[in-house]
């Protein structure tokens, strides 16, 4: 049957499968193979993927343990993801640096060892260390954030690496394409100070989170079209209120921040204590903050500390919360009631965890770039010279 239909037709159909039949129908022929593996192809079925909002997973981080599970408001059940960083002897923590196209940046807790993994149809790829000049001494402070994000201009996966100590600080970008690291000026003002959280990737920019003199939070966003730096402020704060923590999504293709209050209040008259939560949900759109909603102690239980975001239901009514890096549910947004979801898979994982989403994806992260060694006397080769963008704006709605 398949050969009475054009391949254009086929391809089409392909498009809206998921990824693991995909990679079962690489062997139905040579055609389907180099269509299926074809970096048009990937693109058009990744492209699929969001219109339909389908193959979203979750990705759960538990200190050397990662987890996936389908997104459910029934219940979500978790499997093991064999990930590259089990094999590293003496590795007890691992960190997400960021996640698009379905690729995950890995890092350990020593930050040495950094890898990109596609959990979907395990291609790994092994990041050669960033050359840099901090110092080794533990003399100074030193401050290093990792950024994972694409740039459509070049079709190039590139990884942002920020590091500063003392008053110095230096930024690398690793570009998958060539599979190698350069240099890049900050003129941003050095009156900024780099806080360690991980950045967040939107239309193309990584939002990394630092912080004024005057302790004013601000995000420093790096276009990885143009290799630039830009400012952009916080949206206002509740001031007189103790801020427990703040955290950072990519969700519906904006940036979101969730900041969590929590204040403790003594009645010395009654001698009663007690404390009040809530957080509020902000959302960027159009480089403007807006307040999405706010969620109060009463609404999820009593004892919670923070909240963080992880993705919305498929009608865009009820959002998926993680509380306390411990336990999920989903908040609906129009009657403002919270529902647990019942979760299986987590009774040998240590709490707390971090919840991530991804999606499914054919992407290959493999290098498939052949390593000639150079001969003595010749001459390195020219680096192409890419096409000039100029960037009209920073935008962070898709």
């Amino acid at each position: 049957m398949a050969e009475c239909l054009p391949l254009e037709l086929i391809t089409l159909i392909l498009t809206k499968l998921p990824v693991k039949p995909l990679h079962r129908f690489k062997c139905v022929s040579k055609t389907w193979n180099s269509t299926i593996t074809s970096s048009k192809f990937i693109k058009q079925h990744f492209h699929q993927t969001l219109i339909s909002n389908t193959n979203n997973k979750i990705l759960l981080i538990s200190k050397n343990t990662i987890l996936s599970s389908t997104i459910s408001t029934v219940k979500l059940r978790f499997d093991i993801v064999n990930h590259p960083l089990n094999n590293i002897p003496h590795c007890p923590l691992i960190d997400v640096s960021g996640i698009v196209h379905g690729v995950v940046l890995l890092v350990d807790s020593s930050k040495k060892t950094v890898c990109l993994f596609n959990p979907t149809n395990k291609t790994t790829r092994l990041v050669p260390p960033a050359p840099s000049q901090k110092p080794a001494s533990d003399d100074f402070d030193i401050a290093e954030v990792l950024g994972f994000g694409y740039d459509s201009v070049t079709d190039d996966y590139k990884i942002v690496k920020l590091v500063e100590w003392d008053v110095y600080r230096e930024t690398s970008v690793y570009s998958m394409r060539n599979d190698s690291w350069k240099s890049v000026n900050d003129e941003t003002p050095v009156s900024y100070t780099l806080r360690e959280i991980n950045a967040v990737a939107v239309d193309e920019i990584l939002c990394f989170s630092v912080i004024s003199r005057d302790r004013k939070p601000v995000l420093k966003c790096f276009d990885l079209r143009t290799s630039t730096f830009s400012l952009v402020d916080f949206p206002e704060l509740d001031r007189g209120i103790g801020v427990m923590a703040m955290s950072f999504r990519s969700l519906r293709g904006c940036l979101c921040l969730v900041v969590s209050y929590r204040k403790h209040r003594v009645d010395p008259d009654k001698f009663i204590g007690g404390s009040f939560f809530y957080a509020d949900v902000w959302e960027m759109n159009q480089c403007k903050w807006v307040k999405l909603f706010r969620i109060r102690k009463n609404e999820i239980r009593k004892d919670c500390m923070h909240l963080r975001l992880v993705t919305y239901s498929k009608d865009m009514k009820s959002v998926l919360i993680e509380v306390d890096g411990i336990w999920f549910g989903w908040y609906n947004l129009v009657t403002k009631k919270f529902k647990r979801v019942p979760v299986q898979g987590l009774e040998a994982v240590d709490l707390p965890f971090l919840a991530y989403t991804y999606v499914e994806s054919l992407v290959s992260v493999v290098n498939n770039n052949k390593v000639v060694p150079k001969k003595k006397g010749t001459t390195p080769n020219k680096t192409i010279k890419k096409n000039d963008f100029l960037s009209s704006g920073f935008k962070l709605k898709l």
